[in-house]
Order: C-alpha cells, then structure tokens, then sequence
C-alpha cells in the first residue's frame, strides 16, 4: 500500500513570520497560523477550538510570505506534513509535527461591517511563476 501525505490548511497567523537567509540564496520562513474550529454539541451548545500548527517555507517564495504577511491575515497553505527531532540543552529528545509549504494562497478578510464573524475569501494564489506584487493583484476581481 503507498502512502500519502498531503496537507490544506485555512487559518490566521498568530504573530509575523520570520524569514532568514541562509547561505547560497536559499531562504526559509516560519510561522505558526492557528485554525479554529466551531461546532455545536449534540446537545446544542455551541463551542469552539482553536489547533496551532507550526509551518514552513523554503526557496525564493519565502520571503514573498515575509513581506506581505503579518500576524492576524489569513493564508490557505498546502504541503505536507514533516516531523522535526532535537535534543534540548538537558540532552532530552523533542520532536514536533510540523506543515512544509509547497503552496500557498493569500486570503483577505471581508469586511467586518456586518454582525456575523469575518470570514476569508481567496485573494490571489501565488505560484512558482507568478512575481507580481501583491500591490499589483488588488485590482483583480474575485
């Protein structure tokens, strides 16, 4: 049986993402975006959870997130799911699971005018080829 390890992410940032440069032109940002959930209870009550997931992007798209992204926008991310181990500073053994980005969409909040919660709708999805600025997608109808 073959494997498959394929994730589609909708969430919020929860602070701004962090880009560093590391050698040869290779760059690598980091971010974690949490994801709520809402619900209602089969009793009726209706209640909420939130899952924070660590995430990560390599290559020249990096920086793209680190520049237009800050804490509290919303992105849809796809990638796949990796596992991260290191040892602290007492030598105990740490893992975590963690999203690799191989894609993601920029979302934009709708206006918050009306009672309901705001919620997001696709802004612009930036591929491998796409080098506009984020400036530039504004006028594009959705």
């Amino acid at each position: 049986m073959s494997n498959f390890n394929k994730v589609v992410l909708v969430g919020n940032l929860v602070s701004d993402p962090e880009l560093k440069e590391i050698g040869d032109n290779n760059s690598v940002v980091r971010f974690r975006m949490a994801i709520n959930r809402r619900y209602t209870t089969k009793s009726g009550e209706k209640k909420e959870e939130t899952t924070y997931i660590d995430c990560e992007m390599w290559g020249s798209r990096a920086g793209v997130i680190s520049e237009y992204l800050k804490k509290s926008d919303p992105i849809l991310v796809e990638g796949h799911l990796k596992q991260e181990n290191w040892e602290n500073k007492d030598g105990e053994k740490r893992s975590k699971i963690l999203v690799s980005i191989e894609d993601f969409e920029f979302l934009s909040k709708r206006a918050s005018g009306d009672s309901q919660q705001s919620e997001s709708k696709p802004s612009q999805k930036i591929t491998k080829k796409s080098t506009q600025k984020q400036s530039d997608l504004q006028d594009i109808p959705f």
